[in-house]
């Protein structure tokens, strides 16, 4: 469990789960920054090193199997692809029901992985997938009946995210200058993030006279080379990279505005959270972002043209009638943001009805009794 947005849906879900419910992650490799501090703070988390590299593992399917019937699980959940062919075919041989849940775009997956998962899809009784457009992707690409795919757009803890009371004060609180204009974003430093561009665009900016500071949160196996980038464009002193930053909610509620130019995503789930903080969002016109955000909205920039997010930034930062024509759009044509709450109902109504008509298959062969699900995993 990396620090990422399919991770922290996870441990808010955990708590928010109804009752008669409960959500136990299985880390397969490791358990990452994320399965640590959940460890260190009691919660029902598991390591089971079934996948230690990225070939597969044959008898580690067996292993997994075992382990979740031992267990008494009653469903599995996979989010990633690697989880999905480990979860989805230990699950088939436990005889539990699996929910596969694409938390990207389906579009791009090489050959071989979309036969893998048009395999998978025979096996697995439910699919999730964060947008309309993907879900029609599953359906014609994987052959996957439309009634077995649900759309459940990623969710926030409003709790948490949200507009802060005082921003000068909380920045105060995390070392930062109360008074200066904030950029930043959360990601992993890795390609599909684009950081090059940031580094490309705050470089230009500042090069007009742009005064202001960068925050990027996240780390990666790029972090070396990004920091070589930041001190040949002599940006290193404005653009900080401040890695992973646990909790993360108080460093975007410090920012005056978030930026996101990812090369692909599935639904940004950082995106939602700068959304439910109140914050005007510059971000790439890419499927993931536009499904957000809409078509129309104003902070949407072209990858391939580095100067119009040149442009966009030196407006939102020069122009308050800009700023405000963001939010503006945000507030009326962005969708909701969905609450973690309505997201932990209906999975909770989800998992009862995979359990319940898998239950109902074995009542048919053994002539057995059915019995309502206590757990899910």
């Amino acid at each position: 469990m990396p620090v990422g947005g399919a991770e922290d849906l996870t441990v808010g879900l955990m708590s928010a789960m109804p009752p008669g419910f409960a959500i136990e992650p299985v880390c397969l490799r490791e358990l990452g920054v994320v399965g640590v501090e959940l460890q260190r703070a009691g919660g029902p988390v598991h390591l089971l090193p079934v996948a230690p590299t990225k070939r597969l593992n044959v008898p580690g399917i067996f292993r997994l199997a075992r382990w979740l019937r031992e267990q008494g699980f009653a469903a599995v959940h996979t989010q990633v692809y690697n989880a999905h062919v480990y979860g989805v075919l230990a699950a088939a041989r436990a005889g539990l029901p699996a929910v596969i849940h694409h938390q990207k775009t389906f579009r791009g997956m090489r050959w071989h992985r979309q036969l893998l998962m048009k395999w998978l899809t025979r096996l697995a009784p439910a699919q999730i997938t964060l947008s309309e457009q993907t879900r029609d992707d599953v359906v014609r690409e994987l052959s996957a009946g439309a009634g077995r795919v649900l759309v459940l757009p990623n969710a926030v803890d409003t709790a948490r995210f949200r507009p802060p009371d005082a921003r000068g004060v909380l920045r105060r609180s995390l070392g930062l200058d109360p008074d200066k204009f904030t950029f930043g974003t959360l990601a992993s430093l890795t390609a599909p993030k684009n950081h090059a561009a940031n580094l490309a665009m705050w470089g230009a900016a500042r090069a007009q006279g742009l005064d202001a500071n960068f925050l990027l949160c996240g780390e990666g196996v790029l972090r070396g080379e990004l920091d070589q980038t930041a001190a040949r464009l002599g940006i290193a002193g404005t653009f900080r990279f401040l890695g992973n930053q646990r909790p993360v909610h108080p460093w975007v509620q410090a920012m005056d505005v978030f930026v996101l130019c990812s090369m692909w995503e599935g639904q940004p789930l950082a995106i939602l959270q700068a959304l439910a903080c109140g914050l005007p969002v510059l971000a790439s016109r890419i499927e993931g972002n536009v499904a957000v955000l809409g078509a129309e909205h104003p902070g949407l920039f072209n990858l391939g043209q580095p100067d119009d997010y040149v442009a966009k930034a030196l407006a939102v930062r020069r122009d308050p009638a800009f700023r405000r024509a963001i939010v503006e759009f945000q507030q009326t044509r962005s969708p909701s943001v969905p609450s973690v709450l309505d997201c932990a109902r209906t999975l909770a109504e989800l998992y009862h009805r995979i359990v319940e008509r898998r239950e109902l298959d074995t009542l048919h062969l053994l002539g057995g009794e059915s019995r309502r699900p206590a757990t899910t995993a």
